[in-house]
């Protein structure tokens, strides 16, 4: 074996905890660790002495002027590239210095008046004849029920299988 580290197995921690047992009931007690020592001067452990103020002050009127120093040094770069971006260029035309007003948004003027003309034309459609396009014609809702009302949906004139198929063409026979 190269010189590696094995892992312990899983009966690594029996022989500490059968010395502790044995140790236990021998009557040996652990030993408590020592007390830390505060010093002579200040038992209780705490500061002996007050922050020095004057030294804190310092610091932060340190830290105050480098900021007010930043910010200067931000404002005074602000300025300058400002000036030195608007120095080359052109001055506005009276086109782009003019006022523009947007114009009002597209609303209805007479909204009930729109409805009401929508719906009649919708139920025009529904109830009046009128020919199609395609050929075909338009007859009335109330009509059409009326015609469809006492055939049975099974009929031969509404069954499209029904209908012979057309011949082949070229006039072959169908077989």
């Amino acid at each position: 074996m190269s010189g590696g580290i094995t892992r312990p197995g899983p009966f690594a921690l029996l022989s500490a905890v059968a010395a502790a047992g044995l140790l236990r009931l021998a009557g040996v007690k652990p030993v408590a660790p020592p007390e830390p020592d505060h010093g002579p001067h200040n038992p209780e452990g705490f500061e002996d002495e007050d922050v020095d103020v004057r030294r804190t002050a310092f610091v932060v009127a340190g830290l105050a002027g480098s900021v007010a120093v930043a910010i200067a040094a931000v404002g005074l770069m602000m300025h300058l590239f400002g000036v030195w971006h608007v120095g080359g260029t052109p001055p506005l035309t009276p086109q782009q210095t003019a006022k523009v007003q947007p114009p009002p948004p597209n609303l209805q003027g007479a909204p009930y008046e729109d409805l009401a003309r929508q719906e009649a034309r919708e139920r025009a459609q529904l109830t009046t004849y009128a020919p199609l396009p395609d050929g075909h014609a338009r007859i009335p809702v109330a009509r059409a029920m009326q015609l469809i009302a006492g055939t049975s949906l099974d009929s031969p004139a509404l069954d499209p299988s029904a209908v012979d198929p057309l011949p082949p063409a070229g006039g072959a026979p169908a077989q």
